[in-house]
């Protein structure tokens, strides 16, 4: 008998769910997966506006897209502004069953990677960092707030939090006339590794005995709208 994957009874596959939706079920479910690995994947294109994405593998098997695109209908134009940034997670069995591999186009070229040792993130602290750095720049911006900004300060963010980890290849842009595309600062990445650091502290408090719990079960949502207006400014 092949026992299913507790991550697919929680979550649909090929289903793009929003970062705040991904949480809100990944604090109320029991899917205690670690991830092994977080994968920086471009899809060649010979425009320059090619996509990137990061793919996290779980301990479970299932793998996680996580992404960020434009909310006009994933339409990636050299104007600035592609308003509200459409941030998801989206859970598949396998890679090959998301549309990104597909044989009606070209496949995605892994660019880099993340491997963890003990202690590793889990599922909830991808979910934490993707929400972070929606919430703190919620707009999406072809030249500074795009997909591979995204990805990139996600994957950093997760490397500063859990430092135990090997790397391989590299997560730099290969052209260097468009470096300033998908770079970030290192204030960026600090603000957000405090803020899980805050919200891992408050879920250690909500698991204490009723009699010495304070808050009980942190409220994510209000933690982050609390904590943009001081640091958005200075980022």
């Amino acid at each position: 008998m092949v026992r299913t994957p507790r991550l697919l009874q929680e979550y649909e596959t090929s289903k793009p769910y929003t970062v705040r939706d991904f949480l809100s079920r990944a604090r109320t479910s029991q899917v205690a997966a670690s991830i092994v690995a977080c994968e920086l994947y471009y899809i060649p294109s010979p425009s320059f506006s090619f996509h990137e994405f990061l793919l996290v593998r779980t301990s479970e098997g299932p793998i996680l897209i996580v992404e960020r695109n434009p909310s006009n209908n994933r339409l990636r134009t050299f104007s600035s502004s592609g308003g509200l940034a459409k941030d998801t997670i989206t859970v598949e069995r396998f890679r090959e069953h998301h549309e990104y591999w597909h044989p009606a186009g070209p496949a995605p070229v892994c660019k880099g990677a993340i491997r963890w040792h003990q202690p590793s993130p889990h599922l909830l602290d991808v979910a934490f960092f993707a929400l972070a750095a929606s919430t703190t720049f919620k707009h999406y911006n072809l030249y500074i707030r795009q997909c591979w900004w995204f990805s990139r300060i996600t994957l950093a963010a997760m490397a500063g939090a859990f430092p135990s980890c090997s790397r391989e290849g590299t997560t730099s842009f290969s052209r260097r006339r468009f470096s300033m595309f998908g770079s970030y600062k290192p204030s960026q990445v600090q603000k957000l590794v405090e803020l899980h650091t805050r919200f891992r502290r408050e879920l250690c408090r909500a698991s204490l005995p009723p009699t010495r719990a304070r808050f009980g079960v942190p409220n994510v949502f209000h933690c982050l709208t609390a904590f943009v207006p001081c640091t958005g400014r200075s980022l």
